[in-house]
């Protein structure tokens, strides 16, 4: 069996393990018209023609232009779509520097092929990389210092984008050394490559690292720096797997009140042992509520667990704007630009009927509904029904009913107290998150005497008693 098709079947392998992810969207090649990605592009058309891609193929050419050639590279790439009819579309960035940084160059690519696949419809993006890359990763971030994630490389596959534009980052040459790449396209006769003279610039970090560090390790290791290097990755990566597995357990049993915005974290009962996944857990949310899907940086990280033992009401501030807030249970993480606002109540409040549906509390997550009843109903109970549910008896609540939100000088006479209570206090009292407060929807009577705080409390004047005839059940829910 020949190198090509060793590689057809490690490719067709990778892809076909994300085909239910990306429902036959378009594929997304990636292609530079250096020896990787030319290798890669010919590997993605012998198997579309073979039918064993998950969709239809586009390429995407990123010219950078910050040589002389890379007009030249680009029409290289063009020419070669155009012989294996595949469509090519072509991004030339203007940079700002005549020399931008490796990360400048980075970011400016990958904000090109996100559009272009937005364009095209796109849910695979597959690149080059390969395992000479990957070695050359874990090395680089070794010498500049990190964790178990960075020491575990390039993963295979991860989500990149946001909303109806996210699309999964595929590089199925994980495995493959370059020599084997080199090999393979001697073999299949193809010699025209571009040469990114770039990519030997001792200026840039990496460039130093790939053409004089590493040949120098490997003079005096031999093959034995690679082993190393891949022994520590493949370590890494196991460990980081199980991090990843138990943060995403916590996200699914623990995160309540879940929006695309926000979510709050119940962290009751976690002991110290469980702090890493926490932590990981935290990572997972601010990718998931970042607005353009970034990780958090380490300092955010370190500055979040420690939030942890603080006192509820205290808050770290993170990338794009996101918030965390330590809660009496545990945190809640927003995107506050993203928090829709509540109606302006200051003309009395929104109007709140009986048995006419739900009723969306402005643009924020909150929405209520209400149902009148002969009697009090007897299921669920009210410990089954929990603290988004209230079951009030009307005879001292003239309507119309309204929500609105708090005001200065509010008071509330909560369930079994014989007084009112300042609201602000009493909030303070029941440890409601500060992001909440000014956003929480107070239902209230003609009278604007507050009825039912949902999730928090009801009132004394509207609680059922023995001859209570007529019930009103309100139900809200968040998120």
């Amino acid at each position: 069996m020949s190198s090509f098709v060793r590689l057809l079947d490690s490719t067709a392998r990778c892809l076909g393990r994300y085909e239910h992810s990306v429902a036959e969207r378009t594929v997304l090649a990636a292609v530079s018209g250096g020896l990787d990605s030319t290798v890669l592009l010919l590997a993605l058309v012998r198997l579309r023609d073979e039918e064993r891609l998950p969709g239809p193929l586009h390429v995407c050419h990123v010219d950078h232009g910050v040589h002389a050639g890379s007009r030249e590279a680009a029409q290289r790439v063009v020419d070669l779509c155009d012989r294996l009819d595949v469509p090519v579309t072509v991004r030339r960035l203007v940079q700002d520097r005549a020399r931008p940084g490796e990360q400048a160059l980075r970011d400016a690519r990958y904000e090109a092929l996100a559009e272009v696949a937005a364009a095209t419809n796109a849910g695979l993006l597959v690149t080059a990389h390969h395992a000479d890359d990957n070695l050359e990763t874990v090395l680089f971030r070794m010498l500049r210092g990190t964790g178990p994630r960075g020491l575990a490389g390039i993963p295979e596959a991860r989500w990149a984008g946001r909303g109806n534009h996210r699309l999964l980052l595929v590089r199925p040459f994980l495995r493959t050394r370059r020599s084997t790449l080199e090999h393979i396209l001697h073999e299949l006769g193809e010699t025209e490559v571009a040469i990114d003279p770039t990519n030997l610039d001792l200026g840039y970090a990496r460039n130093r690292l790939r053409h004089e560090t590493i040949p120098a390790l490997r003079t005096h290791l031999g093959v034995g720096l690679d082993v190393a290097l891949m022994t520590v990755s493949s370590t890494a990566r196991a460990a980081t797997d199980i991090l990843e597995a138990q943060g995403r357990r916590i996200l699914a049993q623990r995160a309540r009140n879940r929006t695309a915005w926000r979510l709050e974290l119940d962290l009751r009962a976690m002991d110290e042992d469980s702090r890493p996944f926490v932590t990981e857990a935290l990572r997972q949310a601010h990718l998931t509520l970042h607005p353009r899907g970034e990780a958090p940086l380490r300092d955010w990280l370190d500055r979040a667990t420690a939030l942890l033992d603080m006192a509820d009401g205290k808050r770290v501030s993170g990338r794009g704007g996101l918030l965390l807030e330590r809660t009496r249970e545990g945190v809640l993480l927003v995107d506050p630009a993203r928090a829709g606002n509540p109606p302006n109540t200051e003309g009395g409040g929104q109007l709140f009927s009986i048995d006419t549906g739900r009723h969306r509390f402005g643009a924020t997550e909150w929405s209520l509904a209400a149902y009148e009843h002969p009697l009090p109903p007897l299921a669920p109970s009210p410990a089954a029904a929990g603290r988004f549910r209230a079951l009030l008896d009307p005879r001292l609540a003239p309507g119309p009913w309204r929500l609105r939100t708090r005001r200065a000088g509010d008071v509330f006479q909560p369930l079994g107290g014989e007084h009112d209570q300042d609201l602000r206090r009493f909030l303070q009292s029941r440890h409601l998150p500060r992001f909440d407060r000014d956003r929480l929807p107070l239902l209230v009577d003609a009278n604007d005497q507050i009825l039912w705080i949902p999730g928090i409390e009801i009132s004394e004047r509207v609680r059922l008693l023995l001859n209570t005839r007529r019930c009103i059940e309100v139900v809200a829910t968040c998120g």
